[in-house]
């Protein structure tokens, strides 16, 4: 009897011992997994470049991670359009209304450089730096018409002859290739264009109104975002080597402003007729409810987390993954991330 007591103590014992060894294991296997999550979780830095209304005039502004920093006076009227981070410089491109002109400029670090002159109207609406190379799309406007822009360094290069109205959006860099995406009028229609090194091709046809908002290359491929009206309504289109797929309901008002690509996957932001939209591979997500006008501006993509700026109602917004993270004041027209 004695032995048979003393056989359960220790079968007792040794259950507790197990038990206890598994509670610890499970205990650090929890610690474990939680370190790794926080370990996934990488702090990142936001910028948007936009404008803030909340002064006589708007005034171009930078934010980062909501904080933000005014670039001009609010004395006159002036908008930021684009934003690049290349190392620890930050480069935003934009306009100021001078007197009776439009002076195209990009700032770096805050501090402006003027790409024109003001002797004529121009706009910057993009920027992307390449090594040591400043890359800015635009456009300026002489008496008639308006020139397809992109200034290299500050020097400018026509993209367009100024026989027709051209406006250039968008500026992408790929190894020693600059493209750049706009659209073009041919006194028929705007057709939506790539310019590759200075040579343009066509997105759309003659008869077709058109613009390539954005420009992403990846790899050998080349992606515009957009629109084309197909007579009645302006329809949201992506363009994967100069082949349209369409992104929104041909009976609804839609375009697509922004287009980033990640991997294998495709992202691009826009709205449809007063819902901001991100699309993934085609298939839409809603940003907004539709009961305040909307629409997503620019996209962004960090360590998989999906960023977007635009607006709802009178603020500007910033998404991540489709939720709101922050609402800002003004106007947020593109964002840029960048992992510390």
């Amino acid at each position: 009897m004695k032995n048979f007591i003393q056989n359960k103590t220790k079968a007792v014992n040794l259950f507790i011992i197990i038990l206890t060894g598994l509670v610890i294991l499970t205990s650090c296997s929890n610690g474990k997994n939680k370190q790794k999550d926080k370990q996934k979780e990488k702090p990142t830095d936001i910028y948007v470049a936009g404008y803030d209304v909340n002064l006589e005039n708007s005034a171009a502004m930078l934010w980062k991670n909501a904080t933000p920093t005014r670039l001009t006076a609010g004395s006159d009227n002036a908008y930021a359009t684009a934003v690049y981070v290349s190392g620890k410089d930050v480069y935003v491109a934009g306009h100021e209304e001078i007197e009776t002109a439009i002076i195209a400029k990009v700032w770096k670090n805050g501090t402006a450089t003027n790409l024109t002159d003001g002797s004529n109207s121009a706009s910057a609406t993009s920027v992307y730096v390449s090594g040591s190379d400043v890359y800015v799309a635009g456009s300026e406007h002489n008496e008639t018409t308006s020139v397809a822009k992109l200034w290299k360094n500050g020097t400018a290069i026509n993209l367009t002859d100024g026989s027709k109205f051209a406006v250039a959006l968008s500026v992408f860099v790929s190894g020693g290739d600059v493209y750049v995406s706009g659209y073009e009028f041919n006194e028929t229609a705007n057709v939506a264009k790539i310019w590759k090194n200075g040579i343009a091709i066509n997105l759309t046809d003659s008869k077709i109104f058109g613009s390539a908002k954005s420009i992403y290359v990846s790899g050998t491929d080349v992606y515009a975002a957009g629109y084309e009206n197909d007579g009645s309504f302006d329809v949201a289109k992506v363009w994967k080597n100069g082949i349209a797929t369409t992104l929104s309901n041909e009976n609804q008002y839609a375009s697509a402003s922004s287009v980033f690509v990640s991997g294998a996957d495709v992202y691009v932001a826009g709205y449809e007729v007063n819902i901001a939209k991100i699309w993934k591979n085609g298939t839409a997500t809603n940003l907004t409810d539709g009961t305040k006008n909307a629409e997503a501006y620019s996209v962004y993509i960090s360590d998989s987390d999906v960023y977007v700026t635009g607006y709802e109602g009178n603020e500007a917004k910033i998404w991540k993954n489709g939720a709101v993270l922050y609402s800002i004041p003004g106007g947020g027209n593109s964002i840029f991330v960048v992992e510390r």
